[in-house]
């Protein structure tokens, strides 16, 4: 079992402090050296917009200074993980540009606006009028993410379509198990994360993404260089329901992700934006890298990775 060394940890963390963006600087502060939570939340302001949505490249791949549902869904993921209750500003105006951007007809959220094209981006989040006719496209990816926050914040919305809304992601996933890709089990992942979650939801999401993830999780290391969903993009943390079923592929995965530290210190992504925004992407890359530094020296801690 390998474990990251003190040297390899020091070399992170210097590419963090020269080269992260402020939001990951502070995120690493507090995690290995005692930052505030508070700090963290202040410099996750600078991403959100009078209008409450989050832009601003929040997203990296996806630069737009407007608001989108995608920059305020990952603004959400970092509220929920250092527990921003439904009385802070920055959850009560995210859930406000939610609710003003749900399309009640079909029961999503469009994931990124028609504004979308007039900013940097990679050539996925390019913007078409095909997206307002098919809106059956994000019935997954982001509504399933997002149901997750109406139970987390659930006094910020009514119950009524909370409620309507779980029950049609439930039925989603019912009807379309096997059409699932890696970013729907993602939203879908997200969704189970609700600490609000009944009982009796929790245990159905449960049941239906176990063969899932057994599905779509990539257990072969030698693929693991590629974009694919690995074993820890699923389980992050060792109490994380997927861990007993995925126990030797995460043990392969750690030791993976110890070898694929580059020599700056930090992880990089897989992915490129091709020929798009060649004169961007650099940057994205840069903060790319950050935010997977933080992320994967956070995993490997809670999994007891690194070294005394």
């Amino acid at each position: 079992m390998k474990r990251l060394t003190q040297e390899a940890f020091t070399r992170a963390r210097a590419f963090v402090c020269e080269f992260a963006r402020p939001l990951e600087k502070v995120i690493f502060a507090h995690e290995f050296e005692d930052g505030s939570v508070d700090v963290i939340f202040e410099a996750l302001a600078s991403f959100q917009n009078a209008d409450g949505g989050f832009g601003n490249a929040m997203e990296p791949d996806f630069r737009l200074p407007d608001s989108s549902v995608l920059a305020t869904t990952v603004g959400l993921q970092v509220l929920r993980e250092y527990n921003a209750g439904a009385d802070h500003p920055l959850v009560q105006g995210a859930m406000r540009y939610l609710m003003s951007t749900y399309e009640a007809e079909y029961e999503v959220w469009p994931i990124i606006p028609p504004t979308a094209d007039s900013a940097p981006h990679a050539p996925w989040w390019g913007y078409s009028d095909d997206i307002a006719d098919s809106w059956s496209g994000f019935l997954a990816n982001p509504r399933a993410e997002i149901v997750g926050y109406l139970h987390d914040y659930a006094e910020l919305v009514s119950d009524a379509l909370r409620d309507q809304l779980t029950a049609a992601a439930l039925m989603h996933l019912s009807r379309k198990a096997s059409d699932l890709e890696m970013h729907d089990l993602y939203c879908y992942v997200r969704f189970l994360e609700a600490e609000a979650l009944p009982t009796a939801v929790r245990t159905s999401l449960l049941e239906k993404l176990e063969s899932i993830v057994d599905r779509l999780v990539v257990t072969d290391p030698t693929e693991w260089d590629k974009y694919v969903l690995t074993p820890l993009e699923i389980v992050d943390r060792p109490e994380s329901p997927f861990a007993d079923g995925l126990s030797q592929a995460i043990a392969e995965n750690l030791d993976f992700v110890i070898s694929r530290q580059a020599e700056n210190g930090a992880w990089v992504p897989t992915w490129s934006w091709g020929n798009s925004f060649p004169e961007v992407w650099p940057q994205a890359k840069l903060d790319w890298s950050g935010v997977i530094t933080v992320r994967m020296l956070k995993t490997l801690d809670r999994f007891g990775r690194l070294a005394a």
